[in-house]
Parts: structure tokens; sequence; C-alpha cells
């Protein structure tokens, strides 16, 4: 979303940049270098008048977001639920990351701005928004189908146990002493919503939390999705509902930063 909300950590990327650097214009007091603008230029392949707008546009939200507090806390606890999400540790994520070239201080500060982001948007924005009715939730999944995809057959391996502790044990040591397991193909169009969003969200090789089935523990390690249909509406309910709710939030804040722009004191310098 590079249009609507830019970066907020752009000086970082480009701060070895070796070019002879000065301060082109400031934007409410906070300044943009000629080194910063050549590198937005080479880095999103845009003008420099475009690439000087973007900047504009991210010193604008700095200037809107410079007091809102983040304790690292919250931070800690953002990437903890991330990390969750996703049934890796946060120290499986900072490798993969780190596979990806992502510095783990860079993404740090990429969940801070992210937080202020939401903390911004909660006391001035928020108030604004109203949940999608029926029908418009139906017209956007008509226009969104195309996204809302999913596996026939999710490939399994069913771990069980009467002990949680003991499959607790197992996803740790990856010892089967006590454990059951057996292979298992899980066709999607027969699994219950909450089963169907947990081995979603476990990408291949990953396991599932512990689940209570009744008389046993069952852990799932994803192998495999394959096949590709379209979601049905009724399941994509709750997909539909966050990213309709994401998209209206990024149009709000697009629109209340235009209008900060317009009420913004620029100065050129060169």
């Amino acid at each position: 979303m590079k249009k609507a909300i830019f970066l907020l950590f752009v000086m970082t990327l480009f701060a070895n940049a070796k070019m002879i650097n000065s301060v082109a214009m400031s934007v409410n007091g906070l300044a943009i270098t000629t080194a910063e603008i050549k590198a937005v230029q080479k880095q999103f392949r845009v003008p420099k008048n475009k690439a000087i707008d973007m900047l504009i546009m991210d010193r604008v939200q700095q200037s809107a977001l410079k007091d809102i507090t983040v304790l690292e806390s919250e931070v800690k606890e953002r990437i903890s639920l991330i990390a969750s999400q996703n049934n890796i540790s946060v120290e499986k994520m900072k490798k993969v990351l780190a596979s990806q070239g992502t510095k783990w201080y860079k993404y740090k500060e990429r969940i801070k701005t992210v937080i202020k982001k939401d903390k911004f948007f909660r006391d001035k924005i928020a108030q604004q928004m109203t949940p999608p009715s029926e029908t418009q939730l139906k017209n956007y999944y008509t226009k969104n189908k195309k996204v809302l995809t999913m596996p026939t057959r999710i490939n399994v391996i069913e771990y069980s146990s009467s002990s949680k502790e003991a499959l607790d044990k197992f996803l740790k040591t990856k010892a089967k002493k006590g454990i059951k397991s057996i292979k298992k193909k899980l066709y999607t169009k027969n699994l219950e919503e909450s089963m169907f969003s947990l081995l979603m969200r476990t990408q291949n090789g990953a396991y599932t939390r512990p689940m209570n089935a009744g008389d046993r523990y069952v852990v799932y390690k994803v192998l495999s999705k394959q096949g590709k249909k379209t979601m049905p509406f009724e399941l994509a309910k709750p997909i539909l509902g966050r990213m309709y709710q994401r998209d209206q939030q990024q149009k709000l804040l697009a629109e209340y930063f235009a209008k900060e722009k317009l009420k913004a004191k620029i100065k050129k310098l060169r």
C-alpha cells in the first residue's frame, strides 16, 4: 500500500547511500534530504516529484504519530502473537526473517510503527467505521473471489495421546514415547470451521497446538495442502470481515493523511 501509507522508516533503508547529502526541504519541522529523494527514486522507480510526494506523506505521518508511545513490552507481545498465529516460536521467526534478509531490529521497528498506527487509528478514526451489511459483504465477496481460495485436501500426520502433557513434551522434544501417529487426508469440505481455520493458518511442516478431542488429545502436523477451489461465502465470512475492515481502515487513514498533508508546513530549501 505504498500510495496510501508510506513506510515510516525510509531513512534507515538508505543510511549508507554514497552521495552528497543535504536538507532539501522540511515538513512540519522534519527534514527531507537530497539523498533520500534520490534513494526513493531508485528504490521505487519513480520520478523525482513522485519521490518527494512520497517523502512528504511519510513526514506528515511521522508528525502525526510522534507523540504516541509504544512500550517494548507491547512490541514483544505483538511479535509473540504473530508467531503464535503462524504456529512458530519467536526464535524460529527470527531465523525465517534473517533468511529473507530482514534484520531483527528493523522488524521490531516495523512492528512498533504498526502499533502506533493502530493506536492512532483507534483514537482518531475508528469511530467513523461501520460494520458491513450482509449485502455489502456479499458484493465484497464477489469482487474478491480470486483471492478467496482454499485447498480441497490437507495431508497431515495426527499425533494423539490421553495426556496433554505428553503431547506438549512431544512438541518440544519430538520424542514419540506414548504417542500414537497416523497419516490422514482431511477433505476441507468436511472440516468444521474452527478446524479449517486452524489448519489453514498452519504452514506446511508445522504443528498445531494440542486439542481436546474428547477421549484424547491430538496434534496435527501439516504435510501439504492440495487442490484449489473458491471458498464458499459462509466459510469465507470471517476472512471477508477482516479484509473489509482492513480496506476500510486503509482508506480512512489515506483520506485523513491526505487532508493533513494540505495543512502541513512545508519549506523548500533547495
